[in-house]
């Protein structure tokens, strides 16, 4: 039980600890996302850190769940973790670098790296259930990223 424990918090903590790294990242992107020729399906910047701040905590707890009933998959909390990396990526490279077609092909690694965990949260179906939106969300990124990149 208490391992349990650790290991949530340690999902937690690593969770948290991207989507700071992602918000250091994006600091001022409004700035440069306003100055980018977008979809017709482009959202408005504000709508990125409402969106985000609600699938890392869906993340956090598909991942708790998971690790709850499968404590020894060391393979799911590796994905997971990669994904994370990828996730801090993108925004380093999209909006610090401005490199959006560099952050294109970290996008299509992360939602590879997603369906790969996606394949192992399926054992426990609420997990995988709240997965969904974050891989909804990566194939809409997919759609403005790559929009975006053949726009500018």
């Amino acid at each position: 039980m208490a391992e349990t424990k650790k290991t949530g918090w340690l999902i937690a903590a690593i969770t948290v600890a991207t989507a700071i790294l992602g918000g250091l990242f994006s600091m001022n992107s409004s700035e440069f996302y306003d100055t980018l020729v977008r979809p017709p399906l482009a959202p408005p910047s504000i709508v990125f850190p409402i969106v985000w701040g609600v699938l890392y905590v869906l993340m956090t707890i598909a991942m708790i769940l998971y690790l709850k009933q499968n404590p020894d998959d060391g393979t799911a909390f590796w994905l997971y973790v990669v994904n994370l990396v990828l996730n801090a990526m993108w925004p380093l490279f999209f909006f610090a670098l401005q490199q959006i077609d560099v952050a294109l092909f970290i996008l299509l690694a992360m939602i590879f790296v997603n369906l790969l965990l996606m394949g192992r949260l399926k054992n426990v179906k609420w997990a995988f259930y709240l997965y969904l939106p974050y891989l909804a969300w990566q194939l809409f990124a997919l759609y403005l990223n790559f929009s975006i990149t053949l726009l500018n």
